[in-house]
């Protein structure tokens, strides 16, 4: 474990441009290998044979395995390459870490001594256990919504559940739920592993006001948990700058290849998504490991009639970046076949091929005096909002004086110039205001994003004023204009009578995002479901 020997301002301050352009730069693969420090070398790291006896330093470690089955079971039930079937146990042993399911080795007979012999072979074992999200609903202390557990996160009233898995998301800082992780932590460390595996920290992406809180859950398992364990996040992209000094590795699912549900196949990623996971990359992980190097570990998922000759392309791509690649064919993680094979290209050459040193750094050119009540400086209000889309900076932007127009847009750094909701067309989005005592209140502003030179106003909002223990709508917006519409507005001004309130929050109704020129009729686009504002200011 860490504890808290990294220089975690040194790292902040070199996080402070994130730059996870979805529309970047035209080649994500090309670039120099240098940010001119010559910093890159720690990422051009020699590769390190397995001693015939122990274990090779945890960041020397180049191979990994994800595998959720049974120890005993068969690592393939038909080998993809041929042959018999070989027990996981065995395979598991020719990766210098394998990570695997906690509910495989607690109370499980002679998982114990399975474990032992892992590591006797010179694997790292690694635990998951998921932090983020509940696989049953729990009553608990009976305190939430419908008498469950009060450390869900509630959405009208219930539980919110994760569709894709159908687990249930969950307030990472609530005391009961932080309870309940670190016995069940140390139940799992009990069994001789040597680390865990975190998953579901993007859980804060539904809800981040509760980022905090699970910032605060890692930091308890890197201070509680034995001396020397490894804690390896899946993926939490967004409070990784801030748990980095807590954890010693990070996995990046889902690099190169992404799950078609509807086809039910996997396919590569587009061109657009792939270079947002290269920003990701370079901008927010291997910005950190300068300082406070750790292994990365990615995963990806490929269709099994693929299997043959996928595994070595997806290999040599990952490991440009200095993250150590693995390939299954298996989204449940059910089997752990080995490819055999190893990179060909050369280690970390594209680390920090996207690095955008020093971004962020703007001009303010919104309203900083005293007369905006939003202005973060000014110190009279906290910002909270319904979610954010992930791998944006969070509500910073939204009230730091600054507003992205098309002439000022830095198409490098959109995840710091602007805040977006998650993209759901079921829901109301919003940005809440909450103030350190009433105020006076005739007048908000809000500056809407900009992204390749597109202006997301949205087709409709609305502004609210909690009056009397109840939200009131007191403006209103729409693109409508009889035959006309407004598109692309750089701003919306909303004025009303004068109200004294200590909360304003300004809404944008389900299905009204992305008021574009192209979008008259009022079908639902890819962005009508999200929420994309640059700045926002507040007046008397």
């Amino acid at each position: 474990m860490k504890k808290t020997k990294t220089l975690l301002s040194l790292l902040m301050a070199s996080l402070m441009g994130l730059s996870l352009a979805a529309c970047g730069p035209d080649n994500p693969d090309g670039g120099s290998t240098d940010d001119g420090s010559g910093s890159v070398s720690i990422f051009s790291r020699p590769t390190v044979e397995r001693p015939a006896e122990g274990r090779k330093d945890w960041n020397d470690v180049d191979s990994f395995v994800c595998y959720y089955g049974s120890l005993t079971g068969p690592s393939e039930e038909t080998p993809v390459f041929g042959g018999e079937p070989r027990v996981a146990l065995e395979v598991l042993k020719e990766f210098d870490v394998a990570i695997i399911h906690g509910t495989q080795i607690v109370g499980v007979e002679n998982s114990r001594e399975m474990i032992q012999e892992l590591k006797d072979a010179g694997t790292y074992v690694i635990a998951y256990i998921s932090i983020g999200e509940d696989d049953r609903l729990r009553t608990a202390d009976g305190l939430g919504g419908g008498g469950y557990a009060s450390y869900y996160i509630y959405e009208n009233g219930l539980p919110k559940q994760n569709g894709n898995w159908g687990t249930y998301y969950v307030d990472g800082g609530n005391p009961i739920w932080q309870e309940m992780t670190l016995s069940r932590a140390k139940e799992i460390m009990d069994y001789g592993v040597d680390g865990l595996f975190l998953d579901t920290l993007d859980t804060v992406d539904v809800a981040y006001d509760t980022i905090g809180g699970m910032i605060d859950l890692v930091r308890r398992l890197d201070e509680e948990l034995p001396e020397g364990t490894k804690l390896v996040p899946n993926r939490g992209f967004t409070i990784f700058p801030y748990i980095s000094q807590y954890v010693d590795g990070i996995m990046f699912e889902s690099f190169y290849t992404d799950w078609d549900a509807a086809a039910q196949v996997y396919k590569d990623r587009s061109e657009a998504d792939l270079e947002w996971n290269v920003n990701v990359a370079c901008n927010v992980i291997n910005a950190a490991r300068r300082y406070d190097y750790m292994p990365v570990f990615a995963l990806d998922y490929i269709n099994v009639s693929e299997y043959g000759y996928m595994p070595q392309e997806v290999y040599n791509i990952v490991w440009q970046y200095d993250f150590i690649p693995y390939c299954t064919y298996d989204r449940q993680l059910h089997i752990c076949p080995n490819p055999g094979i190893k990179p060909t290209s050369k280690r970390g050459e594209l680390a920090l091929s996207m690095l955008n040193e020093g971004g962020g750094e703007v001009t303010l050119n919104g309203d900083t005096s005293a007369a905006n009540l939003a202005y973060a400086d000014n110190g009279l209000v906290t910002v909270t909002v319904d979610s954010t889309f992930q791998g944006y900076s969070g509500v910073k932007p939204l009230n730091d004086g600054f507003y992205a127009t098309k002439e000022n847009h830095d198409q490098l750094n959109w995840a710091t110039e602007a805040w977006a909701s998650e993209r759901n067309q079921n829901r109301d989005h919003w940005i809440q205001f909450t103030f350190s005592s009433p105020q006076d209140i005739s007048k908000v502003i809000v500056y809407w994003a900009v992204d390749s030179g597109t202006l997301y106003s949205p087709r409709a909002a609305r502004v609210e004023a909690w009056i009397n223990d109840a939200w009131t709508e007191v403006a209103t917006f729409s693109w409508e204009q009889g035959s006309d519409y407004l598109v692309q507005q750089q701003l919306t001004e909303f004025t009303f009578a004068k109200v004294t309130t200590d909360r304003i929050r300004v809404v944008q109704p389900k299905g009204m995002g992305d008021g574009t020129s192209g979008r008259l009729d009022g079908q639902e686009t890819t962005n009508s479901g999200l929420m994309w504002v640059s700045e926002v200011a507040i007046y008397a």
